[in-house]
């Protein structure tokens, strides 16, 4: 990925959306300044919540979206999975079983090399402290962190982000709208990011576009009987197969219904393709039906299609 052209994707463009957060601003291209990346490096680019690939998000133009969770001993941790199975290697398989919250202490886990899974280039790769993490965006207004919490609580990341003089550049992220608006309470003025999707991954049927479209529904409920308060973005989990007679799961025509009621509210909506973001077609369909920006599992596939965007749909010099 060549860094230079990442970076045109817009910093000083991403500066003044982040300064005029909460209107929809003229230039239907600005949130795409702010994608985020997956677990910080996608499904196979690079490691995933590490420090060294939360750098190469920022310095690519791009924002990570990573997981926090405390170790046994309360140490604030940059991990999605409960177990260090899926991407530790030289451990023991005892270890490998143990829930980490529960089960291991920041000094046994802190020098297991969490990168040689993906390639033996990221050997050197580790679990960072949140500590970490945010002292590595202070100075860098234009660094963003969207943190999926795993169990740390708004309270503690809102203190630790706080301390580190970065709460304006922290998204607390995730599933819970309970959890945001209690992260509006502990960072008064702070930013938020609801994930709205379900499990499993549905095959395009008439059987689960109904089952997640009731999820959905259930979900715009809650945010519907709270005024939408407390919610500064969303990111709606789809699924992309061109092959099949309505592509998306959800149906596009739900998508744009509840795309529109966000956009009433000046809700910014992104989407992560969890099916079909390995192709730039799926970004510019999702951002034709009025999606302002991405998460991916792919960066350089998105990185591409943003470039493309910014050159049809943006401000022309």
């Amino acid at each position: 990925m060549n860094t230079k052209k990442l970076l045109a994707l817009g910093i000083a463009a991403c500066a003044a959306v982040l300064q005029a957060w909460g209107a929809m601003p003229a230039d239907r291209t600005a949130f795409l300044n702010i994608s985020q990346v997956h677990r910080g490096g996608g499904k196979l680019e690079r490691p995933d919540n590490t420090l060294e690939t939360f750098k190469w998000c920022w310095e690519n133009g791009m924002a990570p979206e990573c997981d926090c969770r405390r170790t046994k001993d309360g140490v604030g941790i940059m991990l999605h999975d409960k177990k260090l199975k899926r991407t530790a290697r030289g451990i023991s398989k005892a270890m490998a079983k143990k829930l980490v919250s529960e089960e291991l202490t920041w000094d046994e886990i802190k020098d297991v090399d969490v990168g040689s899974y993906l390639s033996p280039e990221y050997a050197h790769h580790r679990i960072p402290t949140i500590e970490a993490v945010f002292a590595a965006m202070k100075g860098h207004p234009t660094w963003l962190c969207f943190v999926d919490e795993k169990g740390a609580g708004p309270r503690y990341i809102a203190r630790k982000a706080r301390e580190a003089g970065v709460l304006d550049q922290v998204h607390y992220t995730g599933p819970s709208y309970e959890k945001a608006l209690e992260w509006m309470k502990v960072a008064p003025g702070g930013k938020t990011q609801i994930w709205i999707g379900t499990w499993p991954r549905p095959e395009h049927t008439a059987a689960d576009t109904e089952r997640f479209e009731k999820f959905f529904e259930g979900k715009m409920d809650e945010i519907r009987a709270n005024g939408f308060k407390g919610l500064s973005s969303v990111v709606l989990h789809t699924y992309y197969d061109p092959t099949a007679k309505e592509p998306f799961v959800p149906s596009t025509p739900y998508l744009k219904k509840i795309i529109a009621e966000f956009h009433a509210h000046d809700i910014p909506v992104f989407s992560i393709p969890f099916k079909g973001g390995d192709t730039e077609e799926v970004y510019f369909k999702l951002f034709e039906m009025g999606c302002d920006g991405y998460s991916t599992d792919y960066p350089s596939v998105m990185a591409s299609a943003i470039r493309k965007l910014k050159a049809k749909y943006g401000p022309k010099k």
